[in-house]
């Protein structure tokens, strides 16, 4: 027996999200939280989704999130659009932190036009781009994450002890309504928390898929960001970050 059309979208909901809870498949969908659980478990039991912590998300494949290039191919004019709004934030002869999203990798072809400009990021790929585009680039060491292009580990974290730069700019993969950044995985989001104390100025990159959905792992409030650039706005968001 197959699914129903609810469990699809619950199901296409989490691929786009990784982590989402009962909370918000519930709202999302205009189910019931306890339709929404069944769905769960009908899901679950099909080995389709992985229910954990009030929510679900993907089953993992040898440990591994999704491919960098097959998120770098999801919602491109959204992060294109996001990309260009940040780059209002761009001056000449600054040092600049990428983390590992494919987001913040959308902001190369800007810093590239800058003079004397420096990047350091933890990911592979990303370091790859930015030297090719002629940037003055810094990969942080550190061991991959989960198999991915994503470096983290105790050489990351004292590479980035020793640096402090101008701007960060960062993604994750969730949103909530009352302004919480969050990321289903660990090891990504406690990396990103060590290099927001890293940057004098912090930017949140995130388009509107990411809205109103929360992940597992918290990694700061929107309030404690300086700046926040979406593709579209997002109703009945409060923060103090400054919204470009």
């Amino acid at each position: 027996m197959g699914i129903s059309e609810r469990q699809n979208e619950i199901l296409k909901i989490i691929k786009e999200h990784t982590y989402v809870s009962v909370n918000e498949l519930s709202r999302m969908t205009f189910t019931s939280p306890s339709s929404i659980r069944r769905d769960l478990t009908r899901l679950e039991n099909l080995g389709l989704v992985n229910r954990s912590y009030g929510g679900a998300s993907l089953p993992e494949i040898n440990g591994r999130v999704a491919g960098f290039y097959n998120r770098s191919t999801k919602n491109v004019k959204e992060k294109r659009l996001i990309a260009g709004k940040a780059s209002a934030l761009l001056k000449n002869g600054q040092s600049i932190l990428l983390d590992s999203s494919t987001t913040a990798s959308f902001m190369l072809p800007y810093i590239a036009k800058m003079d004397s400009a420096v990047v350091f990021t933890n990911n592979l790929e990303i370091a790859v781009s930015a030297i090719k585009q002629g940037i003055r680039t810094h990969c942080i060491g550190g061991a991959s994450i989960g198999g991915s292009v994503s470096l983290g580990g105790s050489q990351t974290y004292k590479a980035l002890a020793d640096i402090s730069v101008d701007m960060m700019f960062f993604s994750s993969q969730s949103l909530s309504m009352d302004g919480m950044i969050t990321d289903s995985t660990e090891e990504e989001n406690y990396v990103r928390s060590v290099m927001l104390e890293r940057a004098d100025k912090t930017v949140f990159l995130c388009d509107s898929t990411k809205f109103n959905t929360r992940s597992l792992y918290t990694l700061t409030s929107l309030d404690c960001v300086d700046y926040a650039v979406f593709d579209r706005d997002f109703e009945g968001l409060v923060t103090k970050a400054t919204l470009l």
